[in-house]
């Protein structure tokens, strides 16, 4: 059961970058601001929305929220952004650290919920060991494809 979740989480980012020919590259960077709305703001942001819906919320389920959402909304909202065939190759690399990074950061979190022992699995074992790579890699490949995008766009001259 842990590995079918964590491949989940990890090819999850992969399969909606091709499927909805997304740009994986600010998917990777949102999910790098869901975890630093997490560190920072998770409280904060569970005690409002408590305020606001009237609801208990666990600390586990906003922080699940805060991670997923913003990767997703970005996915979505950039859905079609990437038509070139070899850039869409280009963007399964954030893809894939994206799914990483969602796994690395989610499953503390998904301990408090789901009763599955994530630290038997092998995947969550060799995630563990590639961490470093997977969001250095991550975030090199996301800002050169943000960058390369830019420099593409302000590179175009404009004719009147």
């Amino acid at each position: 059961m842990p590995e079918l979740i964590l491949a989940a989480l990890v090819a999850g980012p992969l399969i909606l970058t091709f499927l909805l020919k997304s740009n994986a590259a600010l998917g990777f960077l949102s999910l790098c601001a869901g975890s630093v709305l997490v560190t920072y703001a998770n409280t904060d942001i569970k005690n409002s929305l408590e305020q606001v819906v009237a609801d208990s919320l666990s600390n586990s389920a906003v922080a699940l929220g805060l991670l997923i959402i913003p990767l997703t909304l970005t996915l979505l909202l950039t859905r079609k952004s990437v038509t070139n065939k070899s850039t869409l190759l280009l963007h399964a690399v954030p893809a894939l650290c994206a799914g990483g990074l969602l796994a690395l950061s989610a499953v503390p979190f998904l301990n408090d919920t789901v009763q599955v022992d994530f630290a038997s699995s092998e995947i969550w074992l060799n995630l563990q060991k590639v961490q470093t790579l997977v969001i250095g890699a991550g975030a090199v490949t996301s800002l050169t494809l943000v960058w390369l995008s830019s420099l593409k766009r302000h590179g175009k001259k404009h004719h009147k």
